[in-house]
């Protein structure tokens, strides 16, 4: 427990002040990070961490390590009504009748998830994908279980309370994704959208 606790000392004032540059940057991801100061269980949140990959970065919005396990949360911050199907390559976003279509999240999401997982010996189970849609988009398709609205995150995480970490594992889960993520600057939110536009352009 003491190492948890000097966890959370460690990391208060990072967090107030990455909470502060979230609501600048981000509305649904300072939504997402002010609902899960909300949880009763032990819990470590660590917003905006990007990690290099094997062909350059991976950005990921919120990684959270609980004794449940360790989520990892797209953020989506949309309005409308969104479509489509968890096997679909692209959803659909339809604003008065103008429909958009995005990539799937879950498939973005999962590059994330093994992303982190390559970082621990621990087994697939003990890490969990979620993307949670902010503001007032409607879900009007059955997008599959690991696909919610923000008022259902909590709930989401509740399901997940079977120990499969002790803290011991989480302090080592916390410690290790600090060690690995690249330092937080403008910088390195260029060098990765930049690394995203390449690989865009690489496909048209």
């Amino acid at each position: 427990m003491i190492s948890i606790l000097c966890l959370f000392i460690g990391l208060a004032i990072g967090t107030a002040a990455g909470r502060h540059l979230l609501l600048k940057r981000n509305m649904g991801e300072a939504l997402v990070a002010n609902t899960l100061d909300k949880l009763h269980c032990l819990h470590v949140l660590i917003n905006n961490v990007t990690l290099p990959t094997e062909n350059g970065t991976t950005q990921i919005d919120h990684i959270l390590i609980t004794e449940g396990g360790v989520f990892i949360i797209e953020t989506k911050h949309y309005t409308g009504w969104i479509l489509g199907n968890p096997r679909d390559a692209k959803w659909t976003q339809v604003i008065y009748r103008v429909k958009n279509r995005f990539q799937n999240p879950l498939f973005q999401n999962y590059g994330h998830v093994k992303t982190v997982q390559a970082l621990f010996k621990l087994p697939e189970s003990a890490f969990i994908g979620v993307v949670v849609f902010t503001g007032s988009a409607e879900l009007r398709t059955d997008l599959g279980p690991n696909t919610i609205l923000l008022d259902q995150l909590l709930g989401f995480i509740d399901q997940h309370r079977e120990r499969v970490l002790d803290e011991r594992q989480m302090t080592y889960v916390v410690g290790r994704i600090e060690m690995k993520r690249l330092g937080r600057s403008t910088e390195t939110d260029e060098y990765h959208v930049n690394y995203i536009r390449s690989k865009i352009s690489q496909r048209d």
